[in-house]
């Protein structure tokens, strides 16, 4: 199965890397899937059902 992070970013077309971002939601950590050259953020399945 294909993930974000298999993906390159839409808006350069660069390879995605994984982050660590806070939760507002919950206040604890999810991973997500950011483009290092413009900082587009890209959230897995994973990450969203934490919200």
């Amino acid at each position: 199965m294909v993930s974000e992070f298999d993906l390159p970013c839409t808006d350069c077309d660069r390879k995605l890397v994984r982050t660590n971002v806070v939760s507002p939601a919950t206040g604890g950590e999810v991973t997500v899937a950011e483009c290092p050259t413009c900082g587009s953020r890209y959230y897995p399945e994973s990450a969203l059902e934490t919200v």
